[in-house]
C-alpha cells in the first residue's frame, strides 16, 4: 500500500519534557566525511532463472526484484547445479548403501565434466549485472555429504584438481568455458558441522578438523597456482561456533597460519541474533583473531545471515514465511548499518529468493514485489549506490555487549551519505527497538546556495503497522535543514533523500537558435519537454547519465519549425532515480538540460 503523508519541516526550539523523551535527534554534518559506505548487498542462492548468454532485454520478475533491491553479489551456495559432484561425471561409485570415490575418475579430462546446468546459472548472474561469489563444495542436504578424499581416504588432490578446473572453466575458458574473471572462491561450507564434513563412516565431534585443513591447504595452493589474482578463502563457519566461541574458528585460523595456507578472506555465519548490532560485535571478535594470527589483510565476510528472528524457516512455502513484517525491515536496516560501522567487508543474506520477491519460485513472472525485509535491505543499498561517501551522523543508540546477542535490545541507528558530486544527501534511520516515536534530523553545512538551483526532498517510510509511505517535496535551498519525521514508533524505517539540481541549461551553440525546457524538474512521473525550432530539422532527443552514456531515447524524427511538446513518463522508462542530461540535437544545433528524475 502506498500513501502520501505531509513531511513536517520546522526549527526546533524549546520543547516539553514529554516531547524530548519520545523524540530522537540525530546530528548530520554534510561537510565531515568518513569512510566509504560498503557494498554489503549480498544474498545466497540467487535467482534460478536461465537466459541465453548476453540476453538482457527482458528482466524476469525475480531478476528485477534483485536489481530494485540493490543486490550486487550472489553466493552460489544452495544453488542447483553448484555442487562439485553435479558438474562432474562419475566422481563417486555406489554399491548398495556404500558410497566411495571412483578410482578411475580423472579430473584433468574435459569429458569428466558436465557444465551446462551451472553455466546457465553463472551466465544469468553475470548477464544481469551481479557479481558471483563462488562456493566450492556441497549444498545443504547434499546426496553425498562426505569429505571428497582421494581413494587413500587421506589426501584431496582430485578434489583440488576439480576446484582448479572450475576456476579454469569460468576464468580462463577451459572446456568451452568463460573468461569472467570471478574474484571470490570460497572453499566448502560449515566444516565444523558433521552435516557438512565427516568421515564416510562416522562423524567425530565437529568433523575431522585436521583433514579439513589438509583439504583447504591443498585446494587453496592449487587455485593460487592457476590464478594468483583471485581471492581464496573459507569456511562458512557455523553461527553457533562463532557466538559461543567453541574454539574451532581459532583453531582453523591458527592452522592456516601454521601450515602457510592462503587465507584471502574468512567467512562465517550469523543466525539467531536478535540484537542487530551483533554482526559488529562478532565481526570485531573475528577481526581480532585474524590480526593476532598475522592475517591483517584477510577480509572478514559474513557469508550467511538471517532475518527470520527465530521464526519460520525461509525454505518453507511463501504462505508459511513470516519475514514480511516491519520488525524484519528494521532489523535488516540496522544490521547493515552495524556492519558498516563494524569490521565487516562482505555480507550475504540467506537467502535472496525470499528476501527480494513475494514469489515461491524465482522463475515465476509478474512484477517484482519486495518484502518488507527486502525494503529494509534496499534502504541501505540506496546509499551504497547513490551516496557512497559516508558523512558524520551522530545519535545512534545500541547495545554492544556479547551477552545481548540473543536479546531484543535497544537499537535505533542512523547512517548518512552524500554523492561524490555533492548534489545528493541521504539519511537512513532504523528504529528497531526503542522508546522513540518521532525522529529529528539536523543537517548542517549543506553547500547549496539560495537561488542556485532546486532542492527536492523524498522520504520513504515503513511504520510499525507495515504501511509504506513515500512523499516528494520541493524545498528552499539552505545551509542547514531540520527534518522531522513522525510515526516512527518501533519497529520503523525512514529514508530521507535531499536532491539538489543546479540551474544549468548548457547551450552548446548560438543562444537564440533553439529553446528547450523541461518541467517539472525534479521530475516524478510525467515530464513535459518543450522545444522550439527556427526551421524544419531532424531532431534527436536522448537522456544521458553523468558518465555520458545514453540511457533513453525520446525522439528521433523530422520536425517542422515552431514549438513542439513531448510527454515522457519516467515511471515507465529505464530511468532510475538520478541526475540525467537531456540533449536535443539537430544537424546544426545542440542543447543540453540537466534533469533530476525521482522514483
Amino acid at each position: 500500500m502506498k500513501i502520501l503523508l505531509p513531511l513536517m519541516l520546522c526549527c526546533i526550539g524549546a520543547v516539553s519534557v514529554a516531547f524530548a523523551q519520545t523524540t530522537k535527534t540525530f546530528e548530520v554534518d554534510f561537510a565531515t566525511t568518513q569512510e566509504r559506505i560498503k557494498d554489503l548487498g549480498g544474498v545466497n542462492a540467487g535467482p534460478d532463472v536461465l537466459s541465453p548468454r548476453g540476453v538482457t532485454t527482458t528482466l524476469p520478475a525475480a531478476i528485477q526484484g534483485y536489481k530494485d533491491g540493490g543486490v550486487t553479489l550472489i553466493r552460489t551456495h544452495d544453488m542447483p547445479g553448484s555442487q562439485y559432484f553435479e558438474f562432474t561425471k562419475n566422481f563417486w561409485t555406489t554399491q548398495g548403501t556404500n558410497v566411495s570415490v571412483n578410482a578411475a575418475f580423472d579430473p584433468t579430462l574435459e569429458s569428466s565434466y558436465l557444465w551446462s546446468s551451472f553455466d546457465g546459472k553463472i551466465d544469468t548472474i553475470l548477464n544481469f549485472g551481479f557479481t558471483p561469489y563462488m562456493r566450492l563444495g556441497i549444498n545443504f542436504g547434499a546426496t553425498f555429504p562426505y569429505p571428497p578424499t582421494d581413494p587413500d581416504k587421506r589426501s584431496f588432490t582430485r578434489f583440488a584438481e576439480i576446484c582448479k578446473r572450475t576456476v579454469m572453466h569460468y576464468n580462463q575458458g577451459w572446456a568451452n568455458g568463460r573468461r569472467y574473471g570471478i574474484k571470490y572462491w570460497e572453499v566448502w561450507n560449515e566444516p565444523d558441522s558433521p552435516g557438512f564434513w565427516k568421515d564416510s563412516a562416522t562423524a567425530v565431534g565437529f568433523g575431522d578438523s585436521a583433514a579439513f585443513v589438509r583439504m583447504y591447504k591443498t585446494v587453496s595452493d592449487s587455485l593460487k597456482r592457476v590464478d594468483a589474482t583471485i581471492k581464496v578463502g573459507a569456511a562458512g563457519i557455523l553461527s553457533g561456533t562463532v557466538l559461543t566461541k567453541r574454539g574451532w574458528e581459532r583453531y582453523f585460523i591458527n592452522a592456516c597460519r601454521d601450515n602457510h595456507a592462503t587465507l584471502d578472506f574468512l567467512s562465517w555465519h550469523l543466525y539467531g541474533a536478535l540484537n542487530p548490532y551483533t554482526v559488529a560485535i562478532y565481526g570485531a571478535y573475528m577481526r581480532g583473531l585474524l590480526d593476532a594470527a598475522g592475517f591483517a589483510s584477510t577480509e572478514n565476510h559474513v557469508s550467511e545471515t538471517n532475518i527470520r528472528l527465530g521464526e519460520d524457516d525461509a525454505r518453507f512455502p511463501v504462505a508459511a514465511q513470516v519475514i514480511n513484517k516491519p520488525k524484519h525491515a528494521a532489523y535488516m536496516a540496522s544490521q547493515l548499518i552495524s556492519a558498516q560501522m563494524g569490521s565487516i567487508d562482505r555480507l550475504m543474506v540467506y537467502r535472496g529468493t525470499t528476501l527480494m520477491n513475494l514469489f515461491n519460485s524465482d522463475t515465476l513472472g509478474g512484477q517484482p514485489n519486495l518484502m518488507l525485509s527486502g525494503r529494509g535491505f534496499k534502504a541501505f543499498t540506496e546509499l551504497t549506490r547513490f551516496a557512497p561517501q559516508r558523512i558524520k551522523a551522530d545519535g545512534s543508540e545500541f547495545i554492544a555487549t556479547e551477552a545481548s546477542a540473543t536479546k531484543d535490545t535497544t537499537n535505533i541507528m542512523v547512517l548518512a551519505g552524500r554523492a561524490d558530486n555533492q548534489n545528493t544527501c541521504y539519511v537512513l534511520v532504523s528504529n528497531y527497538n526503542s522508546r522513540y516515536t518521532t525522529v529529528t534530523a539536523n543537517i548542517k553545512n549543506l553547500p547549496w546556495k539560495a537561488g542556485s538551483g532546486s532542492l527536492a526532498l523524498k522520504r520513504f517510510q515503513i511504520n510499525a503497522s507495515g504501511v509504506t509511505s513515500e512523499t516528494v517535496e520541493v524545498l528552499q535551498t539552505a545551509s542547514s535543514l531540520v527534518l522531522n519525521v513522525a510515526n516512527m514508533t518501533a519497529p520503523a524505517v525512514a529514508l530521507l533523500r535531499l536532491q539538489f539540481t543546479p540551474q544549468t541549461a548548457v547551450q552548446e551553440t548560438q543562444a537564440d537558435q533553439v529553446r528547450l525546457s523541461v518541467a517539472p524538474n525534479p521530475a516524478l512521473g510525467l515530464v513535459i519537454v518543450k522545444f522550439t525550432l527556427p526551421k524544419a530539422e531532424h531532431v534527436v532527443i536522448k537522456f544521458y547519465n553523468v558518465l555520458g552514456m545514453e540511457v533513453a531515447s525520446v525522439l528521433d524524427a523530422e520536425m517542422s519549425a515552431g514549438e513542439h511538446t513531448l510527454e515522457v513518463n519516467t515511471q515507465r522508462s529505464p530511468l532510475s532515480s538520478a541526475t540525467y542530461f537531456l540533449r536535443l540535437q539537430t544537424p546544426t544545433f545542440s542543447h543540453t538540460q540537466a534533469v533530476q528524475v525521482l522514483r
